[in-house]
């Protein structure tokens, strides 16, 4: 018999500050505080242990949403929010981030690290929808990459302000994963293989990568992570179009890496949501996601 789950009580501490980022680019330029909840098992590591930990980044197709609330919904569907997740995999014994990052209203500094190959490889069909939802005017595809480039800083900003934290959260350098849901999976994709800043995988709950991306990004190159790839079976047409192709390329890498899809689900879908990977095996979200991390910590172990 399978030895049941660990559980702890989880402790969180919110409003840390993990770095400084330009907003108001074409206006007057100024700097704000980027910050992160971090969730932890409420109990005191032992001497010398060395955590995993999971940095997430929230959906809200870079207009709304924010490190504490990103759940929304579309008739009877909703998705688990990002803070629900890295409370879960905290009482699972992980330390896990979700952060803060800039969006599209702020007019964000795109920095000088491009993850992007063109700005026609932004998908705008989403973006479209959520700003008539939030009474906005139309947007240019241009504008959206330069918020997809800023965000994709402050994950990579992330990763390496909580790589510095090691010691003092008793973490394994070794063990960060990113992820996120829709937009904050793109941006993790973007910083572990656009901007390759270190991670031992990657968890993509709807998330979204161009091919002409994945041919600059993904290469099979031994710093290349591990990805999961979870989507809805009537996703965004862009995803769901898009998933098989970065499940070819990500096999192709030979990086460990899993596709698991939703069925029935569209773009949200709870953790508890059941779903089927490429081998037919079943399970919830959650689980895929706590499986596919345990996997990691051992292989970091």
């Amino acid at each position: 018999m399978k030895a049941p789950t660990v559980r702890h009580a989880v402790r969180v501490t919110r409003g840390i500050v993990y770095g400084h980022a330009m907003v108001q680019a074409n206006a007057v330029p100024r700097s704000r505080p980027l910050l992160l909840d971090r969730y932890e098992p409420a109990v005191e590591p032992v001497s010398g242990m060395h955590r995993p930990l999971l940095v997430m980044a929230f959906g809200g197709a870079f207009h709304r949403g924010d490190r504490q609330a990103d759940e929304f919904g579309e008739g009877k569907h909703t998705n688990t929010p990002v803070s629900a997740y890295c409370k879960e995999f905290a009482s699972r014994g992980w330390v896990a981030c979700s952060i803060d990052y800039r969006l599209v209203q702020e007019d964000p500094d795109p920095g000088a690290t491009p993850v992007i190959g063109s700005p026609s490889q932004v998908p705008m069909s989403r973006v479209s929808r959520v700003r008539e939802m939030l009474d906005l005017p139309p947007i240019s595809a241009e504008t959206v990459c330069a918020t997809i480039e800023a965000a994709t800083d402050d994950m990579a900003a992330a990763v390496r302000f909580v790589r510095e934290q090691a010691g003092a959260w008793a973490i394994d350098p070794a063990a960060i994963v990113v992820g996120g849901f829709s937009a904050g999976a793109r941006i993790a994709l973007g910083a572990a293989y656009g901007e390759r800043v270190g991670v031992a995988g990657v968890v993509s709950i709807s998330g979204y990568l161009a091919n002409d991306d994945l041919d600059r990004c993904v290469q099979g190159r031994p710093d290349e992570p591990p990805a999961l790839l979870i989507y809805g079976e009537d996703d965004l047409d862009y995803i769901v179009r898009q998933t098989p192709n970065m499940t070819r390329r990500f096999a192709a890498a030979g990086r460990g890496s899993e596709t698991w899809k939703v069925p029935g689900a569209n773009h949200f879908y709870p953790g508890s949501s059941e779903a089927v990977d490429d081998d037919g095996r079943r399970a919830s979200v959650e689980k895929a996601i706590a499986a596919f991390l345990s996997v990691i910590a051992r292989l970091r172990a």
